[in-house]
């Protein structure tokens, strides 16, 4: 019984990090809208080339902090050893304080030489924004390692929350005030609302910290082991040990991006484009492209995530069986989602710009590489819940090896349709695809090789695809239609439920979900008597 609660308890503590990670993650989409339409392309272009070597430098200095201190307080906790888990708290805030200071400062002072090296001058100002935000993290890190140790998600998932809310609206509001003196200061106002963010997220967990003290304390009181052997050099060491080898792992995930951002920048360059122009279109890249494709694969990141736990569990039980059949359930759901979203982008690319963004100067362009890129989205999806797979299956490395030969098939790519063609954002584009389907092909075949199972073709593909196909076919009739009195956003806003409606109508009619299978998904038991 002991166990089964305790495997209950970590279903429910993942699941509350689960749910504030997608909500984090749709206020983090939502807010760049009004930022992108505030900011322009230009501006957008500044902030968001900032914003990729600001994260990868996140990764570098505080990702691994949470994990590794979760996992060694939670040993010393087993252990009833309180006081040792609560000095091991206190000496990670101040390795904390250092790493976050150094990096700080190498952001702080050298962001002039990344401008420069990134070939946007102007972002400077914008990376310079950025830096004090590197610290705060590494601080605030260290708060949310403690208290996941103590076997509590909920402070890490609320102050996860309330650090996004805060970003967005200072984000937005300093992005405002500051514009009048030109996009890049624009673009530092948006920088330092990050670093807003991050302080009310840590200002939150001091006072779950300070509130939980008195407790803390008693614990301590009461601990038989009041001797502690070691000095703070072995746990800044154990600190070292423990969360180096997740921040190589996830670095070496992530570095697509940055190599991407510089590779593009440099492409441009290398063509003679102004720095200006370089900004304005990474903006469109960054700024509205990637904020439309990335919505769908986000719910996508999002399952996967949540899949993870009941996956591991069947793994443990040793039921291949059932193991076999969750994996197959989970990219069908995933395939559910991407493939209406790919063709209702594909077919509604330019209302969906012009509903959202205001500046509509390169909209042509924007709406050709929208249509474009709509095909990554089913790729990423696949790729996305085959990760999550393959971490449910321990197998933890195999998604970083698949990156970095997805990477480096992408940088072959961009050399070509970058550099020798000039394809500018429709060679980041077509490159973007073929990296999100080398990636889905290498991932898939490995979750095949560690659980061999068979896909339902007919459930997994076939359905959704026919009932995306029919939602598109006759939606678009609709939308023509509705042209004649409508502008393309109104006639796309009535159209968007009916969508819904008729992929709902199709997918049930064509039996891509048996009745036991829809009681597993989320509110699936509403859902099959709404259907």
């Amino acid at each position: 019984m002991e166990s089964r609660s305790k495997k209950s308890n970590l279903l429910l503590q993942g699941s509350i990090l689960a749910i504030a990670g997608l909500i984090v993650r749709l206020i983090g989409l939502l807010y760049r809208i009004p930022l992108v339409n505030i900011l322009t392309d230009e501006g957008s272009g500044y902030y968001a080339s900032a914003y990729t070597v600001y994260s990868y430098l996140l990764i570098l200095s505080s990702y691994g902090f949470p994990a590794a201190i979760s996992k060694i307080v939670s040993g010393k906790l087993a252990k009833k050893k309180y006081r040792e888990a609560h000095l091991i708290f206190k000496f990670s805030l101040v390795f904390s304080l250092i790493i976050g200071s150094v990096f700080t400062a190498i952001l702080y002072f050298g962001a002039q030489a990344i401008a420069n090296f990134i070939e946007i001058p102007n972002a400077a100002i914008a990376l310079q924004g950025l830096a004090p935000a590197l610290l705060i993290f590494s601080m605030l890190s260290v708060f949310r390692g403690y208290f996941q140790g103590m076997n509590t998600m909920v402070p890490t998932a609320i102050s996860q929350i309330i650090e996004q809310v805060f970003n967005a609206v200072f984000s937005i509001v300093l992005a405002m005030i500051l514009l009048k003196h030109g996009f890049e200061y624009g673009a530092a106002g948006s920088s330092l609302g990050t670093a807003f963010g991050a302080m009310f997220g840590l200002l939150f967990m001091v006072f779950v910290y300070i509130a939980s003290k008195p407790m803390l304390q008693r614990r301590i009181h009461r601990d038989p082991h009041q001797h502690v052997d070691y000095t703070v050099l072995y746990y800044w060491k154990l600190l070292l040990m423990t969360s180096v080898p997740m921040v190589i792992g996830t670095s070496t995930f992530h570095l697509t991006n940055l190599i991407d951002t510089i590779m593009f920048n440099k492409a441009l360059a290398f063509h003679t484009y102004a720095p200006e122009q370089i900004a304005m279109m990474y903006g469109i890249l960054e700024g509205k492209y990637k904020i439309i494709i990335t919505l769908p694969i986000s719910i996508a990141s999002a399952m996967a995530t949540a899949s993870i736990p009941s996956i591991t569990a069947s793994l443990v039980r040793g039921d291949s069986k059932l193991l076999a059949k969750k994996i197959d359930f989970s990219i069908r759901s995933v395939l559910m989602i991407t493939f209406p979203s790919m063709i209702g982008i594909m077919l509604y690319a330019r209302p969906i710009i012009e509903l959202l963004f205001t500046n509509l100067d390169q909209l042509k362009t924007t709406t050709a590489i929208l249509q474009i890129g709509s095909l990554s989205i089913v790729f990423f999806g696949i790729s996305t819940i085959s990760i999550g797979l393959l971490q449910g299956l321990n197998r933890l490395t195999v998604p970083v090896k698949n990156a970095m030969i997805s990477l480096v098939t992408k940088v072959l790519f961009n050399i070509v349709l970058l550099y020798v063609f000039d394809l500018n954002l429709y060679g980041a584009v077509i490159t973007n695809i073929i990296f999100a389907a080398t990636s889905a092909f290498l991932n898939f075949r490995d979750v095949r090789r560690y659980v061999p199972f068979d896909i339902d073709v007919y459930k997994t593909l076939i359905a959704p695809l026919m009932s995306s196909l029919i939602m598109g076919g006759i939606t678009l009739i609709i939308y023509k239609l509705l042209m004649i009195k409508l502008s393309g956003q109104g006639a796309l806003l009535i159209i968007l439920p009916i969508a819904v409606l008729i992929y709902g109508f199709c997918i049930l009619k064509l039996k891509a979900f048996s009745h036991s299978e829809l009681e597993e998904i989320p509110f699936g038991n509403k859902l099959k008597r709404f259907l």
